[in-house]
């Protein structure tokens, strides 16, 4: 392996997949948290006995997941790209023989 492709798997494609699956981890974590969320807010609109106030806290509770998981959805996108962009360079890089390696050392 040559040296600008290890420059790139550990600048880019280590990191792009360690920002990916954490930010996937969290995005799946926040989005069975706003299944709950919507659950329970259905269920006190359907209640009837709860007021205003009760209704609407659960709602915002409900569109900070939303928010939550929107934005770990995004950056699991963003790393992969990042990882995909490195995997690309170290693909499309030549890999030079010792003799083209002589040659540009003269």
């Amino acid at each position: 392996m040559s040296v600008g492709r290890a420059i790139l798997f550990i600048a880019l494609v280590i990191p792009g997949l360690l920002v990916a699956g954490s930010s996937l981890y969290s995005f799946n974590t926040d989005y069975t948290a706003l299944g709950r969320t919507e659950r329970y807010v259905e269920k006190l609109a359907r209640d009837g006995r709860t007021n205003d106030r009760q209704l609407e806290l659960a709602y915002h509770r409900s569109s900070v997941h939303r928010m939550n998981a929107f934005s770990n959805g995004l950056w699991g996108f963003i790393g992969a790209t990042i990882a995909a962009i490195g995997t690309h360079g170290i693909a499309t890089t030549r890999e030079e023989t010792t003799q083209e390696q002589r040659k540009s050392s003269k």
